[in-house]
């Protein structure tokens, strides 16, 4: 999973503004408090931002979009978990984030 995902920002009417962010995907298991989260958040790769707690600490974000999410809640644990191809997530409601991916150093 070390491709790397352009994000599109959209313009009037879902048509592409023509530009792209090069993030890096970064498989992530994240906890609320009514939710188990599993997915991918998408750092800048190299530099200035390229940590997922970078991404959680920049104090003009509210919400991060999750990719390819799989959630459960943590209050019915036998009911089968919900797929989304993107999650917005608030950032307050984060509890814990664990790094998944194996190839990359656990920078948090």
């Amino acid at each position: 999973m070390g491709e790397k995902a352009r994000i599109n920002p959209i313009g009037q009417a879902g048509q592409s503004m023509g530009s792209s962010i090069q993030t890096k995907p970064i498989k992530v298991l994240i906890t609320t408090e009514d939710y188990e989260i599993e997915g991918f958040m998408h750092i800048k790769p190299g530099g200035y931002q390229s940590r997922i707690s970078d991404l959680l600490n920049m104090k003009e974000l509210h919400y991060i979009p999750v990719t390819q999410a799989t959630f459960r809640k943590l209050r019915h644990p036998d009911e089968p978990p919900r797929h989304a191809d993107t999650l917005i997530l608030k950032l307050d409601t984060v509890k814990m984030v664990v790094p998944l991916d194996k190839n990359r150093p656990q920078e948090v």
